[in-house]
């Protein structure tokens, strides 16, 4: 697939006469195709006036240039009819707003890529989207889902938001892998503590059965009845002599 922008100031090489006749300047679209109809030249003074290429008679759209079979393909607008309304149009769909059938606007047409051989549209980049899940604010939209291509607006099918391939779904996938990975580990984690509280809590269990019977005797309460004690209990002997000097008085 090609962008279109990757069409334009492409040259244009005739392969009978092997020569360059022009330039892209510009891309003719059809809406009811949703296809490239032909291919506006910039012939740089080639010609006088403005040709055009149908897309049919494009040989190959490489990457450094186009090529047809003969320069007479080239043609003047007014010598094809059928695509003369198509170049009057201008119809174009970058800038243009992106609006589903229920009237969900899904942001703006940045650009359009194209199938080569064919010239079909195949999908368009949609930026400025505010759905949810648009952290770079681009997505891509199939052209399947393309109801209308108008000059104010392209209308897409019901529902077709759902179809968005969002730009950055790849680093939402790592969100969600990352979340889910924490909230596994954080699980584990609580999983993890609560067995070794249990383990812990058995193992006291356990300890506790395992344990010698150590239940408390009780001494029946002895009663001492009490007594004044002696002047020696009271007073140790050490400290009589202390307490009471003795006085020495002459005899009789």
């Amino acid at each position: 697939m090609k962008p279109s922008r990757k069409y334009l100031s492409l040259p244009i090489i005739s392969l009978q006469e092997g020569q360059q006749i022009g330039y892209v300047k510009s891309l003719i679209l059809d809406a009811a195709t949703k296809s490239l109809a032909a291919i506006v030249v910039d012939s740089k003074g080639f010609f006088k006036d403005q040709r055009i290429i149908p897309y049919s008679k494009v040989v190959s759209v490489g990457d450094d240039a186009i090529t047809i079979d003969k320069e007479s393909h080239v043609e003047k607008t007014t010598n094809l009819p059928e695509l003369m309304d198509l170049v009057k149009e201008k119809l174009t769909i970058i800038g243009t707003k992106i609006v589903t059938e229920t009237g969900k606007t899904l942001g703006t047409a940045e650009e359009y890529y194209v199938d080569p051989e064919t010239g079909k549209i195949t999908q368009i980049e949609v930026s400025g989207g505010k759905l949810e899940g648009f952290l770079s604010g681009k997505a891509w939209m199939t052209a399947e889902y393309i109801v209308t291509i108008g000059h104010d607006v392209i209308i897409t099918k019901r529902g077709s938001e759902s179809s968005l391939t969002v730009a950055d779904k790849g680093l939402n996938d790592t969100l969600k892998n990352l979340m889910h990975s924490t909230s596994h580990l954080a699980s584990e984690t609580t999983q993890t503590i609560g067995n070794y509280f249990k383990k812990d809590k058995d193992k006291t269990k356990t300890a506790f059965q395992s344990a010698p019977d150590t239940t408390p005797i009780i001494i029946s309460e002895i009663t001492i009845p009490s007594a004044s004690p002696t002047i020696s209990e009271a007073v140790p002997s050490s400290d009589i002599s202390k307490e009471m000097p003795i006085t020495e008085e002459p005899l009789g």
